[in-house]
């Protein structure tokens, strides 16, 4: 394993920018960017998103080049949350990606943080009991870690996704994102040290 290479996974909710808080969510992403950064790790980001009716490709760039718009797309909206079916293909491809890359070249850490509004009302081939194994086997066989952001609470028992690493959203007039993404760094940044 590359020690110094470190893999970012994001699985979120495509209505997430919702249109007037689109600014907002670049300057949280943009300081989720810089405090990660001091870490003085090699880090590549993957997301995925989870709108229903939206095949999102897989991305995998370097963390210093993600923006907002690669990621995100508030404007199209259907208020479908296909969470299960997405955050389950994101873990497949990214094991799949994994399992054919020479394993002195792999990421010494892989942490898929799943950020949601509401819950899972869209999705077809995945259950929560499955992704909730899925996320236990990827944890204990290969030492991936978990983070949820979330406005409910369910979200977090149904994954089997600990307390601790669930940040409440908390619908602050003004800036949605501030605190998750400050909170979600210290998190990271920790672990990367």
């Amino acid at each position: 394993m590359k020690d110094n290479l470190k893999q970012l996974l994001f699985s979120f909710d495509y209505a997430l920018v919702e249109p007037g808080h689109e600014e907002e969510a670049r300057k949280a992403l943009k300081n989720f960017v810089t405090a990660v950064k001091k870490a003085n790790k090699e880090i590549r980001v993957s997301g995925i998103s989870f709108n229903d009716g939206k095949e999102i490709k897989i991305v995998n760039t370097p963390i210093e080049k993600i923006k907002i718009p690669s990621l995100y797309a508030g404007s199209d909206t259907t208020g479908a949350c296909s969470m299960l079916d997405k955050t389950s293909k994101l873990i497949d491809d990214i094991g799949i990606r994994l399992a054919n890359t020479p394993e002195e070249e792999r990421p010494s850490k892989i942490i898929l943080t799943i950020v949601v509004f509401g819950r899972d009302n869209a999705s077809k081939n995945c259950t929560y009991e499955h992704l909730r194994e899925m996320i236990a086997h990827q944890r204990d066989v290969y030492s991936w870690k978990f983070f949820l952001i979330t406005d409910f609470s369910i979200n977090m028992e149904k994954l089997g996704i600990a307390e601790d690493d669930t940040i409440m959203i908390k619908h602050v007039k003004g800036d949605w994102f501030k605190q998750p993404f400050e909170e979600l760094s210290d998190k990271i940044v920790e672990i990367l040290r």
